[in-house]
């Protein structure tokens, strides 16, 4: 199961698994769109270069699901879906790329307001082809 809503007593608290590091990053950015969309189909109209930088790879999740938070609050943007994700490692920080498609936000209405990205019980775990990722999103 790629996504998973898990309980949580105030927030949203999410498991995301693929069978990649990449593959569960993009689980995890899916998640965070559901969240803040809840069902609406976005339209894929609009593409934007993503590129984000973390000393490990909790704080290059934070930084990669972050980005679309500000994304959405400064340009107005809301994702459909994440292509061409890749994660590469230089000197001391792990670097990620990818193409987020979507849409413009205000051609939609929301019910869901999500406030930010949380380190909060995060954890990511590599373990025989499977990656499984959690994470809980401040709402």
């Amino acid at each position: 199961m790629p996504l998973k809503f898990l309980p949580h007593t105030a927030d949203v608290k999410i498991q995301a698994e693929g069978k990649s590091l990449e593959e569960a990053f993009k689980q995890s950015a899916l998640a965070v769109k559901e969240v803040m969309s809840s069902k609406i189909k976005i339209k894929a109209k609009i593409r934007k270069e993503i590129k984000v930088e973390g000393e490990d790879k909790e704080s290059l999740l934070y930084e990669f699901l972050e980005e679309f938070l500000y994304l959405f609050d400064a340009e107005s943007f809301i994702m459909n879906k994440v292509t061409k994700i890749k994660i590469t490692k230089s000197k001391n920080k792990l670097i990620l790329t990818a193409q987020a498609i979507g849409d413009n936000s205000s051609s939609y209405k929301f019910t869901n307001d999500v406030k930010a990205i949380t380190y909060n019980e995060m954890s990511i775990k590599e373990n025989k082809g499977k990656v499984a990722i959690v994470f809980v999103i401040d709402v």
